[in-house]
């Protein structure tokens, strides 16, 4: 549909009413003279003439202008771009966003087709050309209404910016601080955080932002957003963050805390220049009070039991391993809830902390300061601490250390980026750690992954989208793993500087089950399908990413 340029489009309309003897041509005359004397809408002059219905009117004018009439705006609608464009400029205008036609093109329901100024100014900020249906001014206003009703409280700010002297920053932290923009970032956490995200990406392209949440480690796209109010969406964030709003031509890394419903949230923020403009992705850290078992996560009695005897040795370093997102963090955590009680100190070095625990000291890595994993583990271990969790250990220093208080009577737990349980050995040689110590000292490698559980519903069903799954056919997640326990032969080997394949023969004569076995096992028992095992258990069989 093309759109009239300004309200002298009306009167062919009005004469076509006429022709077709909806009008007679006194009231045509009545119409043409009170729209010219006014700069009311079309359509409220029309109803206030008492000449049409607003419902015929609507549908008048899609016939008119060869277009759909929509009864009410649907549920779905976008409604991001409804934030961003604010609730009182749509309700003043009489449009709502609904959606894009077959060619892509953004779709308006509008109730004044010949406001050209609003549809231009519609169009612009949407940076592309619209298509537009009409509906009721009344439909418009009560769905509008129903949002404003819905709508919850802006996220709450606990980060103090200081005062800045230039003024261009001044105007930037105002545009960032107006209600449409503060809504929009609102909206979008809270979005990520009702559907279990565990990250958000913001990501500018040609002529939109894509908003994708990762939801049981998959990308799905949750909303897109006009490019014009990327400024506003990542000066807002990194206000929360307490990041440079200047900068943007260097990466910048932060932390955040809202509230959602009520719930304090913390976000990792992580900042990137891009050619379209800085793409933003937001971790989502649950603060909540960890409850966790490792039933919880997916691991069998049996399993449960071989690990939680791992870690209650006295001392050692027990070691859980895979790429990121793969619920290290979760099973280390999962372990602590076993190992907690008040007659054991225990402490946690975490870059950030992801959970918290009652009865558990927990410090997070500052490196702006120098506060890195090394020196904070240094400084732990002078508080008296039986167990010590490292959220990652990333250097040789951190190792070392690590392996120094595994041999002066510590439990150490922490992670590694590795392929395999017994990766571990080869990434600690890698660091430089030699052979002997790594083979006095680490108790168990736990190789771990995180398989999507088959939904319910058994299968993606695109006639009847199931309310759990979404259609995707799977909900939740389950862990499919590894556990190496260090038996005294195994230590001998590690010690000898045997090569990882021996390591892993050792091991699996000595009863491991390997990661891609027990993933055929949750295939067999129907937890999970082929495909998610394959597309997580690379065709070598090796764990994949």
């Amino acid at each position: 549909m093309n759109y009239a340029a300004d309200r002298t489009g009306a009167d062919a309309f009005v004469e076509s009413l006429v022709q077709s003897g909806t009008f007679t041509a006194e009231a045509a005359r009545r119409l043409r003279t009170a729209y010219a004397a006014t700069s009311h809408p079309f359509d409220t002059v029309v109803i206030e003439l008492g000449l049409m219905r607003e419902e015929a009117l609507a549908q008048a004018l899609a016939a008119h202008f060869r277009t759909e009439y929509v009864d009410a705006p649907d549920k779905t609608a976008n409604m991001m771009t409804c934030e961003a464009l604010g609730l009182e400029f749509l309700t003043s205008r009489a449009v709502v966003p609904a959606g894009e036609d077959e060619t892509g093109r953004p779709v308006f329901l509008v109730a004044d087709p010949f406001d050209g100024e609003t549809l231009d100014m519609v169009s612009y900020h949407v940076d592309r050309p619209i298509a537009v249906q009409t509906a009721t001014r009344g439909a418009i206003n009560t769905f509008l209404a129903s949002i404003a009703r819905n709508a919850d409280a802006p996220l709450e700010d606990h980060t103090e910016v200081s005062s800045a002297s230039d003024s261009d920053l001044e105007r930037l932290k105002d545009f960032a601080r107006q209600a449409p923009i503060v809504r929009l970032v609102a909206r979008i956490v809270q979005f990520a955080v009702d559907g279990n995200a565990t990250d958000i990406h913001i990501e500018p392209a040609v002529n939109e932002i894509r908003i994708r949440v990762r939801v049981d480690g998959m990308l799905k796209v949750a909303e897109t957003a006009p490019l014009s109010q990327l400024p506003g969406i990542a000066t807002r964030i990194k206000l929360l963050a307490g990041l440079d709003i200047a900068e943007r031509r260097l990466p910048q890394d932060g932390r955040m805390r809202v509230a959602v419903r009520g719930q304090e949230i913390d976000l990792r923020v992580s900042v990137v220049p891009t050619i379209h403009g800085e793409t933003m992705v937001l971790r989502i850290l649950d603060r909540s009070v960890v409850a966790l078992d490792l039933a919880t996560l997916g691991y069998d009695p049996a399993s449960s039991t071989q690990l939680e005897e791992i870690a209650r040795c006295q001392n050692g370093i027990v070691l859980v391993t895979g790429p990121t997102g793969s619920g290290k963090t979760t099973t280390l955590y999962a372990l602590l809830s076993l190992l907690s009680n008040s007659s054991v100190k225990i402490f946690t070095v975490e870059d950030p902390v992801e959970y918290r625990m009652d009865g558990v000291t927990q410090l997070q890595i500052q490196p702006s300061i120098d506060l890195t994993f090394a020196r904070a583990l240094r400084s732990v271990l002078r508080q008296d601490p039986d167990i010590i969790l490292v959220g990652e250990i990333r250097d040789r220093e951190t190792a070392e250390i690590a392996i120094q208080a595994a041999l002066t009577g510590h439990l150490v737990l922490s992670t590694l980026h590795t392929n395999s349980a017994v990766g571990a050995v080869t990434r600690l040689r890698d660091m430089g750690i030699p052979d002997y110590l790594i083979g006095a000292t680490v108790r168990g490698m736990v190789g771990q992954r995180l398989l999507r559980r088959t939904c319910s519903c058994r299968s993606p069903d695109p006639s009847s989208v199931c309310p759990k799954c979404n259609g995707t056919g799977y909900h939740g997640r389950t862990a499919t793993f590894e556990i190496a326990r260090v038996s005294e032969r195994l230590g001998r080997d590690i010690s000898s500087g045997a090569p990882e394949t021996a390591l892993l023969d050792t091991l699996v004569a000595g009863g491991m089950t390997p990661i891609q076995i027990h993933a055929e096992h949750l295939v067999s028992s129907g937890l999970t399908d082929r495909a998610e095992m394959m597309r997580v258990i690379q065709l070598d069989g090796t764990a994949g990413p």
